[in-house]
């Protein structure tokens, strides 16, 4: 029998809330513009869920902008205190990204840092990380599309 596991990403002041169900599909660390520009801080530490194991309490401001993929994303945050909580990503049939250190109980373990030509200056990835200098390399990328295409 496998164990479901449940937990839940919080905004600051707890007025939005997303419960998850399940594991995530990878865990990753962005350096991507688009990820500075959200969280406010030098890169951004992802846990990637199935759409259909997270549901959203509260409201939200939301933005969408086009990633360097071509497809679309949009983030969201609190709409009181506007701390960012989560993205969906189109070009991953709606994958729930969420900001790992909002997620309780969790331990984030990145599998790869992503986008590291867009990396801010002076930060150091530990040099045993692997590392991408745009989006996840291919095997990465084939796996997360095939976790989330027709999961939605």
């Amino acid at each position: 029998m496998t164990e479901t596991t449940k937990i839940t990403a919080r905004c600051e002041c707890g007025a939005l809330a997303l419960d998850i169900e399940g594991a995530p599909v990878v865990q990753l660390v962005c350096h991507c513009s688009d990820c500075r520009a959200f969280t406010g801080t030098p890169s951004a530490d992802v846990a990637f869920f199935q759409p259909d194991s997270c549901n959203a309490h509260g409201q939200t401001e939301s933005t969408t902008v086009k990633g360097a993929t071509g497809f679309e994303k949009t983030s969201y945050a609190c709409a009181t205190c506007l701390t960012p909580l989560y993205a969906t990503v189109s070009a991953l049939n709606g994958a729930v990204g969420v900001m790992a250190n909002r997620i309780s109980p969790f331990k984030f373990e990145p599998e790869l840092h992503i986008w590291t030509s867009e990396k801010a200056e002076g930060v150091i990835i530990p040099a045993d990380m692997n590392q991408s200098p745009v989006g996840p390399p291919k095997a990465v990328a084939d796996a997360m599309v095939s976790s989330f295409w027709g999961k939605q």
